[in-house]
């Protein structure tokens, strides 16, 4: 084999061992991504939940218990970039917790589920919500 044959295997060789190498590094900050994106909802989702005004504190709490707080969960089921933002197909569970009077004995009550459909734009180490598109033609859902 002559040189110019010889380097260019080499570099095929290179190339190869490359491949696998970016397609974890790919794989690695998607998933960074996806988990960050769905830190970005749970935020939304908790602070909603959070709220004196929060739809689930609107219905009667189960006899003999008051309201004390709600947990909410957020799940991406799906994303798809579009340029540097991503839009976020996120389904959200809101579990209302009730006590007894005093405040005591905490007890998980019928959660309630929704899905949302966000557009969120990087922000510093995160990301930003830049548009619910959960009622809008986007959404298909």
């Amino acid at each position: 084999m002559d040189k110019k044959h010889k380097l260019a295997l080499a570099a095929l060789a290179a190339l190869l061992a490359a491949v696998p190498v970016t397609l974890v590094t790919h794989e690695r900050v998607e998933t960074a991504d996806r988990e960050s994106l769905e830190e970005a909802a749970l935020k939304i989702f908790q602070r909603d939940a959070d709220r004196a005004s929060a739809e689930w504190r609107s219905h009667e709490p189960p006899a003999g218990k008051v309201w004390d707080k709600a947990v909410a969960t957020a799940a991406v089921s799906d994303v798809e970039m579009q340029g540097a933002r991503a839009k976020v197909w996120v389904d959200e569970s809101t579990t209302p917790y009730a006590t007894d009077p005093s405040g005591k004995d905490a007890q998980p009550t019928t959660p309630s589920v929704s899905s949302h459909l966000f557009l969120f734009e990087p922000a510093g180490d995160g990301w930003r919500l830049a548009e619910d598109l959960t009622g809008s033609d986007s959404y298909e859902g």
